[in-house]
């Protein structure tokens, strides 16, 4: 009987500290400076925890269909463009740690709307269950 408590304690801490590291490490981030050198250290630890944790999962491959060549071709160009337009609109910018109006970048386009701190935090959160929706998902 003491063990049904002890493996509920332990599934409530499985779930709970990737939770409380989502919300601090958010937390952290909508706490820094846009484009300072510290929200671009967040976002390369965040980053480089997700590559770590989606090279670990294994993953089932669906059979090779029509459909499924044509959907990965279509979302793999649309990422790439978006991907190239970044990089091309980032290298226009007078500094990197800068943003230009001209040649404005996604972040450049979201920096208004998310200039309040809960709303930074709540761009932090959706930004971070994205990332971790992709890896696990």
């Amino acid at each position: 009987m003491t063990e049904q408590p002890a493996r509920s304690a332990h599934r409530f801490r499985r779930r709970a500290t990737p939770l409380a590291v989502w919300v601090v490490l958010a937390a952290c981030g909508a706490a820094t400076r846009p484009f300072s050198w510290q929200a671009t250290a967040m976002v390369a630890v965040a980053a480089l925890a997700g590559m770590v944790l989606a090279f670990r999962v294994r993953i089932e491959r669906p059979p090779s269909t029509a459909r499924l060549r044509r959907g990965t071709a279509v979302w793999s160009a649309l990422l790439v463009a978006a991907s190239a337009w970044e990089v091309y609109a980032l290298l226009r910018q007078p500094a990197l740690n800068r943003p230009s109006h001209e040649h404005p970048t996604l972040s450049t386009l979201l920096d208004p709307a998310l200039e309040q701190w809960p709303l930074r935090f709540a761009g932090w959160l959706l930004w971070l269950a994205a990332g971790w929706w992709l890896v696990s998902g």
